[in-house]
């Protein structure tokens, strides 16, 4: 493996890949301007420098401050006034003093002032959202997070993944701490600003049960929407989908090895009766049967693993199978072609998930616009010249840093490179829009329009033929676009007519096209691949498996045919034991061993009463034990006395589901976290559901097993 393919897989085992969160995207890729961060950070620092007692880190030792606190925080304050006029967070350290002595209405009027200050300035905005988050004080955090979004509308947003995360984050702190009416409302709050995330309706649907559990239809409510939006949702349909092709490549290994134990468990008197017979008569029988043993677990006991056993066993089992067996161990065998696919498609989404490109494509579509993201967007369009959606990221950043002429160059270029693309037209049409070239835009949002319904286009031709005073016209492209996205319409509905700064929608880029644009390097897949395969065919990497499970078939039918000419050996249908035609005296006889068919079979003079009672009870005896391996194989894996009696059919249909629950629903999750991307259902809703179908599916074997038993033992 080379260098570079190790260092993408320390990436994957370090789970970078599988927990990429708004606020790590923002702090590695500066979403926001340098000198944006550093003002509102240096406000903020300054009034908590004369003020400390106000840090929310003092806040959470001492909730309220003492008389004498307050009076010394005022007169810092009144000293800082002269200075400090343009500080939004003077306003608000003054309006935190009057609530915790003469009230929240007091108040009020403070933050206001707080806010009018702050102006279109995004980050101070955030930072007094928060510090109104962390004190509970509901009404004036929902009005500064009414302003952060027409901030984030006027750069072209509709959705608020930033205001989400940062709501769902402290739901679950205030659940943690106790305060669950706090975390169920936080959870709302989350829910109004992405009603289609599904992490925010499940996470909705735990706090409101945890609080309250008296609301069971509002909690399966939000169930049921969560587990329906996962399954709508482009991002967990990829995500789950990611995860299910994993654990479906796993378990064709697992299904390989269990169908050859149960295999060997039932051939393995057989083999080593001829074996016994063939090669090994002058040992002792305890020699024998561990020589024979010895066979079957050769490969594991030289080192080469469990899987190189198992096949091996396949490989023996041949000429003991009947034909639909044959043809059954025959597609597991051939399943082995498909790994190499299965793993470099599940690898090729590891290494997309974790490259520095799908970083930047996200960072923007969060509304990020800082230097930092722009150098790295234009050295990717300069680099991959010819892939458009470094050419659109760089147009949509440079149009929100207000870059206008420059943003239209590059999204001219993203236009002409995905020409089948209606976000890039959207995107082009709007910088023509915010020029003044009316008749431009409206020939590009009709054109977007024409290539796919687009919600966007139909948007801001409504704001097009609005400012026309083309009222019928506008009517109709909002009545479109409410009917594409009710959820975009209402969001903007509370921004339009109200001033301020000029703004048009951007469409965001769908799952598939931003995946078939972002193709990751075939020495990377190759590498992670590998790391995921893991060589459990000791010797045999990952792209000569299908070679090796070729031939593997072709020795498998070849040992049958090869032992078609000499019979193999056989058990007694009386005492069960093997018999073959080296120990067989009749080499007519195909149902019975030697001492069997001497007291079962006619002959002249007949044989003792005792010696056919013997046989008998040897008979009931074997039935017995035969009875009880059946049972037993049949509630350790579903299926598996089923595989046990030949019915393969019977037994794939239940062991590949038990299987693929055990190890989708609790294994993989449980040893191999880094190698799972995270999604949107909790591990115990999850867990539950998988726990459940793997009982009704023990149950249905076991009853199987137990409940025929006279059919089974012959």
């Amino acid at each position: 493996m080379t260098s570079h393919g190790w260092w993408i897989t320390r990436i994957l085992a370090a789970g970078l890949c599988l927990g990429l969160a708004a606020p790590g995207i923002a702090g590695a890729l500066q979403l926001f301007p340098a000198a944006e961060i550093r003002e509102a950070h240096a406000l903020r620092q300054r009034i908590l420098a004369e003020a400390p007692q106000l840090d929310p880190q003092q806040l959470r030792q001492h909730s309220k401050l003492s008389p004498e606190a307050l009076t010394q925080i005022q007169q810092r304050l009144s000293a800082l006034q002269t200075r400090e006029v343009e500080n939004p967070f003077f306003y608000w350290a003054q309006g935190e003093l009057v609530r915790q002595s003469h009230g929240l209405a007091a108040a009020t009027q403070f933050f206001a002032h707080a806010r009018q200050v702050a102006g279109a300035r995004f980050l101070i905005h955030w930072l007094l959202w928060k510090e109104y988050l962390t004190r509970d004080l509901r009404e004036e955090a929902q009005r500064e997070a009414l302003v952060l979004q027409a901030i984030q509308v006027a750069w072209g947003l509709t959705r608020f993944p930033l205001l989400t995360t940062e709501l769902m984050r402290y739901g679950d702190e205030a659940a943690e701490s106790g305060d669950l009416p706090r975390a169920v409302t936080l959870y709302d709050a989350a829910v109004a600003n992405s009603p289609e995330s599904p992490q925010a309706l499940l996470g909705r649907a735990v706090t409101t049960w945890q609080a309250d559990k008296t609301r069971l239809l509002e909690v399966l409510r939000d169930l049921l929407r969560g587990v329906a939006q996962t399954l709508r949702s482009p991002q967990s349909g990829y995500d789950l989908t990611s995860n299910l092709i994993l654990s479906l490549v796993v378990t064709c290994l697992v299904i390989l090895c269990a169908v050859a134990m149960i295999l060997a468990f039932r051939i393995q008197p057989l083999f080593g009766h001829e074996l016994n017979e063939r090669l090994l008569k002058s040992f002792p029988p305890s020699a024998q049967f561990s020589l024979g043993l010895l066979v079957f677990l050769l490969p594991l006991v030289l080192g080469l693993g469990l899987l190189w056993s198992a096949l091996l066993v396949l490989l023996f089992s041949g000429p003991y199978l009947t034909p639909r067996e044959r043809i059954g161990v025959s597609v597991l065998l051939a399943l082995l072609v498909a790994l190499p696919s299965g793993y470099q498609w599940v690898a090729a989404r590891h290494v997309l998930a974790s490259s520095h490109k799908l970083a930047l494509a996200q960072a923007v579509e969060q509304g990020g616009r800082g230097e930092s993201l722009v150098q790295d967007l234009t050295r990717w369009s300069r680099e991959d010249p010819n892939t458009g959606l470094s050419h659109y990221y760089l147009g949509l950043t440079l149009k929100r840093r207000g870059e206008l002429p420059q943003a239209e160059a590059a999204m001219t270029q993203a236009a002409q490179l995905l020409p089948r693309a209606p976000f890039a037209l959207v995107g082009l049409g709007n910088l023509q829009y915010l020029q003044g070239r009316l008749p431009e835009a409206e020939a590009t949002y009709r054109m977007a329009a024409g290539l796919s319904p687009s919600a966007a286009a139909q948007m801001n031709l409504f704001k097009l033929y609005a400012q026309r005073l083309q009222f019928e016209q506008s009517k109709d492209a909002l009545t479109r676009s409410t009917k594409l996205d009710p959820h975009m319409a209402q969001t903007l509905s509370r921004f339009h007519g109200q001033g301020g700064t000029e703004f048009v929608v951007d469409e965001s880029v769908p799952r598939d096209a931003l995946v078939a644009g972002l193709v990751p390097a075939a020495r990377d897949v190759a590498a992670v691949a590998e790391g995921l395969w893991g060589a459990p065919l000791r010797g045999v990497s990952l792209s000569l498996v299908p070679y090796v499970a070729v031939l593997l078939v072709i020795l498998f039918w070849t040992h049958v045919a090869m032992r078609g000419w000499t019979p193999p050996g056989r058990r007694c249908h009386q005492c069960g034991a093997p018999f073959c035609l080296r120990c067989q005296r009749s080499p007519k006889e195909k149902e019975y061993c030697g001492p069997c068919a001497t007291v079962f079979r006619p002959r002249e003079g007949g044989v003792a009463a005792f010696v056919k009672v013997r046989r008998l009870r040897e008979g009931e005896e074997w039935a017995r034990q035969e009875r009880a391996r059946i049972g037993v194989l049949g509630s350790l894996l579903p299926g598996g006395s089923d595989l046990y009696r030949g019915r393969m059919i019977w037994g794939l249909a239940l062991a590949l589901p038990a299987i693929w629950l055990l190890l989708e629903g609790l294994v993989l999750d449980l040893l191999t976290p880094t190698f799972r991307f995270i999604t949107p259902l909790p591990r115990p809703v999850r867990w539950t559901v998988a726990i459940l179908l793997l009982l009704g599916l023990y149950a249905w074997s076991m009853q199987r097993s137990w409940k025929q038993p006279e059919r089974g033992a012959r």
